[in-house]
């Protein structure tokens, strides 16, 4: 059924940009950025996410400025033929239906070979070198213990930084796997099978009525006090949610350096309803995101960043 489903969609949307048949999660080229861009055979960016599982969609770029989000029908019908509908309507799943990503829950398990590097010692294979790794990027001990950081030097996730997520009931959410070897390779990070856009990475950590700090990368959250990082530079519907329902104080958006006009943009997507006038913005120097600062400048240059966070003024909101 989902290679049907993957056919019919690649039919008008082209090669697809990525894959994950165990959650029915799929990635083309947003065909709305791609018009803007003058591509018509596609930007290369793979924005545009659809799950085939629960028949919806949405470009992680331009879902707002061009209502690219919803039903797959609705894509169907703004990009494909009638007969990729009829199509489509023929195999899609039922409402009724289970779909495959509730049939089972996925489990998310340390991979293979999974070490804290606090539990272990130069004796230990490998563990010098994933420790000169951190010690480059400044990080302590107290860190590496704080956040149950650990290595693998086997399977899958061999010679790979592991840093762990856990949900407010103390549950494995997800990891990141940082390769630290020298040795060259095309992949530095590699991911579990996860939904990541449903989980706040170290959810067991946030204090909902504190400041929030919202980064990009988790090198930047285990450096940044009572932070959600975002696993990259667009926030997803759930924790959009999340922070409306339960934030009690401010938000700050502190993105990398180059990333100031992707800060603004989510600046504008948080700046209603309950958090209006609470969300501010931190913009590091150029060069510099907030990983690098800990690393050259420790604690005090973090503490000289934040104080920077500030409210945009009116004619910054609209500047991206």
């Amino acid at each position: 059924m989902s290679l049907l489903l993957v056919d019919i969609l690649s039919s008008f949307l082209g090669e697809e940009r990525k894959h994950n048949e165990d959650t029915g999660q799929i990635a083309f080229d947003c065909p709305a950025c791609s018009d803007e861009k003058g591509m018509s055979e596609g930007d290369g960016k793979g924005n545009l996410e659809i799950n085939y599982d629960r028949s919806v969609y949405k470009c992680w770029v331009c879902y707002e400025n061009n209502h690219m989000h919803g039903p797959v029908t609705k894509l169907i019908k703004k990009y494909g033929t009638p007969k990729n509908l009829r199509d489509y309507l023929l195999v899609k799943p039922d409402a009724g239906e289970i779909s495959s990503r509730e049939r089972f829950e996925i489990i998310v398990e340390l991979p293979e070979g999974y070490k804290k590097l606090s539990e272990c010692s130069s004796k230990d294979f490998k563990y010098d070198l994933a420790m000169r790794y951190l010690r480059e990027r400044g990080i302590t001990d107290d860190i590496i213990k704080e956040y149950e950081i650990g290595y693998t030097y086997s399977g899958k996730f061999h010679s790979r930084i592991i840093i762990p997520s856990y949900d407010s009931d103390g549950k494995l959410t997800y990891f990141i796997a940082r390769w630290f070897s020298r040795e060259y390779t095309k992949l530095k990070y590699v991911n579990p099978v996860a939904e990541k856009q449903e989980i706040i990475f170290n959810e067991c950590k946030l204090n909902w009525d504190s400041t929030i700090y919202l980064v990009e990368g988790v090198f930047d959250h285990i450096v940044i006090p009572n932070s959600i990082p975002l696993l990259g530079k667009f926030i997803s519907d759930m924790l959009l949610e999340m922070l409306h329902d339960k934030c009690t104080a401010n938000i700050v958006i502190l993105l990398d350096d180059d990333a100031t006009q992707d800060a603004i943009r989510l600046y504008n997507q948080l700046n209603f309803g309950e958090l209006h006038n609470r969300i501010r913005i931190c913009i590091p120097p150029k060069g510099f995101d907030p990983s690098v600062i800990y690393q050259k400048f420790k604690s005090r240059g973090i503490y000289e960043l934040l104080r920077t966070s500030r409210r945009l003024r009116q004619d910054e909101m609209w500047l991206f």
